[in-house]
């Protein structure tokens, strides 16, 4: 059977100090649990040998029908953290997935939403399965916007929180989170480089129209 893993890292929200003890459960989507761990000094713990479809579902071009990851739930809880969960880890054939939880204390946590309810994060589904989303087609008319004469790798990037006439928020973030987002959502990590049914990787193509916009002027 085709199984993949979850690496889970846990830390202290805001702090990049490790949290170690923290009691992770790993359950699938019928609510079964298949793992039982506690982070270690690191806040390190591994889910391993978790069922996930056949890698050749994600390789597959024409694919529409059959979800190419299984889908998991990660609970944490600690005494003096707020609960949390992670609902929606997407795990591949082959591939190990990521996962870092940075529980809150208790102390920090304001009374009125302070209970023994867990906060649930949910991760959506990949963009390159469920459609209607992420990228998109490209836009048929010219954006509007200053082009740059030269290559200038910017630090920050503003960001459109949805699609171009969608009426949301922008916000900004850094250009390195911006081209890792955009790549992670573009690719299945079951791609061993160019994708089977591309020219070039995606995000060989997302970097022009990144650096060579002003971020001021258009927001992405």
């Amino acid at each position: 059977m085709s199984k993949g893993s979850i690496l889970i890292y846990t830390s202290a929200a805001g702090q990049a100090a490790p949290l170690a003890g923290v009691a992770l459960t790993v359950l699938d989507e019928s609510g079964t649990a298949l793992a039982h761990l506690t982070a270690d000094a690191d806040g390190r713990a591994e889910a391993a040998d978790l069922p996930a479809p056949d890698a050749a579902y994600s390789l597959d071009a024409a694919n529409t029908a059959v979800r190419p990851y299984a889908l998991y739930r990660i609970e944490a809880a600690l005494d003096g953290w707020q609960p949390l969960v992670l609902d929606g880890v997407q795990v591949f054939d082959g591939q190990q997935t990521v996962a870092r939880l940075a529980l809150l204390p208790r102390g920090t946590v304001s009374a009125s939403a302070r209970s023994s309810e867990a906060e649930v994060i949910a991760i959506p589904p990949h963009t390159l399965f469920s459609g209607n989303g992420g990228s998109g087609p490209a836009p048929e008319e010219i954006l509007p916007g200053d082009v740059l004469s030269r290559v200038v790798i910017p630090k920050k990037i503003t960001v459109h929180l949805g699609k171009p006439t969608a009426n949301t928020g922008n916000v900004t973030v850094s250009f390195q989170s911006y081209i890792a987002n955009v790549a992670s959502s573009e690719v299945y990590p079951t791609w061993d480089g160019v994708p089977p049914h591309a020219s070039k990787p995606p995000v060989q193509l997302n970097f022009p129209l990144a650096i060579l916009r002003r971020a001021d002027d258009c927001p992405l």
